[in-house]
């Protein structure tokens, strides 16, 4: 276990710590003054030891050479250009002096200042040469922030980006590059529970950590964030990708030690996505671009995992940005609808309520499964406003059969809601609005909640649920077992139902864990005052086995299927379900 405050101040040098340094601040002038006899005769005359200095030259070098005719400094011609320019504009040149001496390259800023006769004709030039610490220090911060990362200390994505663009491209023997791309998972939480200061130092945590663990032919930089990127090479064609997903498990190794903190241990996951890459790299960017699709798959399908990227990847990648753009299109056209499953009492077969279920039917694709357009609505950030159209609409369906139907007055609407959903500021104005807009009473919806939103934003999923409550709102936890299912947790939130997930219903005559679970799960409700709903019950024989371990409601296909608006109309009219 490492604590944050025993993080070593420096990295290793292969990739250098910020260091906001002090300068000292001094400034050099270097002159040579210069005779001119005519145009192409311009000779040196007198030498500061400071110009010696600064160019590394020997007055010997220099006293009596004719600028025009001798080579001593090699610039393309930069200073006698300059010179020529000065003579002939009758006015001074600066410029920046780029030339290489006998020992070592220059750059530096020149001044070249004619001196004129009474008849107006230049009789000398001085040149000044001036190195100012502080442009050399300001360059110098300059560049360190448009190529390290400020917090770590780490080269950053420009560095990153130029590194393979220099290095692995033209020039490159044969050989092969890996990136992986890592992502801390869930980093938001940690910023949100205990502030951006901490959030910075388990930042530098891992930056250290995965610093420590890099192979000498790495480099390691800091994204943006919570990602970091590692760039791996090697001559050797064939054994890259061993070599990277080897690293990324020992990445998952390290992550899985917490890091210790005042208020708690805070454990950390990564999702690690690879891309791998013959030199020379033709594209440097599209190598970083599969990297990323395959670390953002890991992150819509799974945690703490490492995908290799592969060309289906791409293609998926694209099918889901037409797909994204078509649900954006038909939530803006309203072209979704909701079905309606039946909730029944197992007591006695009557309607109690329905659960909204929201369907899209593609015009040309047919019709897409829930399975594939809520993840991809949760993605792409459009969950909340389809969320928010799912509940006003089933508010609006449940008000219109009750005008129609007297006596379906107490039936209740279940509504899901994602965790984004829920976490929005305006969530329970929105909710709120919605009853009063339908006509509806708090007591005549439910909203299911998964228990992982509940359990990943506990303290502030609390405050919201208990104002849901103060409007009679019914809370349940949907697909209850399948998650954390703590009593510590259930305490907390003002729950009023919770929901048995089909995949304990359908195994509970083949399996005793699954009938245990259900019983559990009963006692554990009744104890706490809480209302059970199975799900997914298909044949009589559930319902039996059901009722003894005493769960009062059930839904599933035994009772209906999920119904249009007009069929779930019809089914309000008829007499109760029999379940003899």
């Amino acid at each position: 276990m490492l604590r944050i405050n025993s993080v070593p101040f420096l990295f290793r040098n292969s990739t250098p710590k910020y260091l906001p340094e002090s300068y000292s601040i001094t400034h050099h002038y270097g002159i040579i003054i210069l005779t001119i006899s005519d145009e192409q005769t311009v000779k040196v005359s007198e030498v500061g030891e400071e110009f010696l200095h600064l160019t590394g030259l020997k007055k010997k070098e220099l006293y009596g050479i004719n600028l025009h005719e001798n080579k001593i400094w090699n610039d393309d011609g930069q200073l006698w250009n300059a010179i020529s320019q000065c003579l002939s504009n009758k006015e001074t040149q600066v410029i920046n002096w780029c030339f290489t001496g006998q020992r070592s390259s220059h750059s530096i800023n020149a001044s070249i200042v004619p001196t004129f006769d009474q008849k107006e004709k230049p009789s000398s030039i001085t040149v000044i040469l001036s190195n100012n610490s502080a442009d050399t220090a300001f360059a110098d911060q300059i560049s360190r922030f448009n190529y390290f990362d400020r917090l770590t200390g780490l080269p950053n994505q420009n560095f990153f980006n130029e590194k393979l663009d220099s290095d692995f491209s033209k020039n490159f023997s044969c050989g092969e590059v890996a990136i992986l791309l890592i992502n801390i998972q869930k980093f938001q939480r940690i910023n949100e529970s205990f502030g951006y200061e901490l959030g910075d130092n388990i930042i530098q945590m891992v930056a250290y950590k995965l610093e420590a663990l890099l192979p000498k032919n790495a480099i390691l930089a800091r994204f943006d964030g919570d990602k970091f990127a590692i760039l791996l090479f090697d001559d050797d064609v064939g054994i890259m990708q061993n070599e990277a997903v080897a690293l990324a498990n020992l990445l998952h190794h390290d992550m899985t030690k917490p890091i210790l903190t005042e208020k708690q241990e805070i454990y950390l996951s990564l999702t690690i996505g690879i891309a791998i890459g013959c030199t020379p790299i033709t594209d440097s960017s599209k190598l970083i671009q599969h990297a990323h699709i395959a670390m953002q798959r890991l992150n819509i399908t799974s945690r703490d995992r490492t995908l290799v990227y592969q060309p289906e990847l791409q293609t998926r990648a694209n099918s889901r940005l037409k797909l994204e753009n078509n649900l954006r299109d038909a939530l803006r056209n309203k072209d979704l609808c909701l079905n309606y499953q039946p909730i029944i009492s197992l007591q006695n077969g009557e309607l109690l309520g329905f659960e909204a279920l929201c369907r899209w039917n593609h015009p040309t694709l047919g019709s897409i499964s829930p399975l594939e357009f809520i993840p991809l609505s949760e993605e792409s950030g459009l969950i909340v406003p389809l969320g928010n159209w799912v509940l006003r609409e089933a508010c609006k369906s449940l008000h219109t059969w009750m005008t129609k139907y007297p006596n379906s007055s107490n039936l209740v609407m279940n509504v899901n809601v994602s965790g984004q959903q829920l976490l929005e500021d305006s969530f329970v104005s929105t909710t709120q609005e919605a009853l009063l807009n339908a006509g509806l009473d708090g007591n005549q919806l439910a909203l299911e909640i998964t228990e992982t939103t509940l359990i990943e934003n506990a303290e502030v999923v609390r405050d919201i649920l208990l104002d849901l409550k103060s409007l009679d709102i019914g809370l349940a936890i949907d697909d209850f077992g399948t998650g954390y299912s703590s009593l510590s947790y259930l305490n907390q939130f003002p729950v009023d139902i919770l929901k048995i997930d089909k995949s304990f219903v359908n195994k509970m005559s083949a399996t005793e864990d699954s009938y245990k679970i259900i019983h559990i799960i009963s006692t554990l409700a009744q104890t706490l005052g809480m209302n059970v709903v199975a799900e997914g019950i298909e044949i009589k024989d559930q319902v039996v086995a059901l009722k003894k371990l005493g769960c009062q409601t059930g839904q599933g296909f035994l009772f209906s299927k999920p119904l249009s608006f007009e069929d779930a109309e019809k089914y309000i009219q008829q007499e109760p379900t029999s379940l003899v």
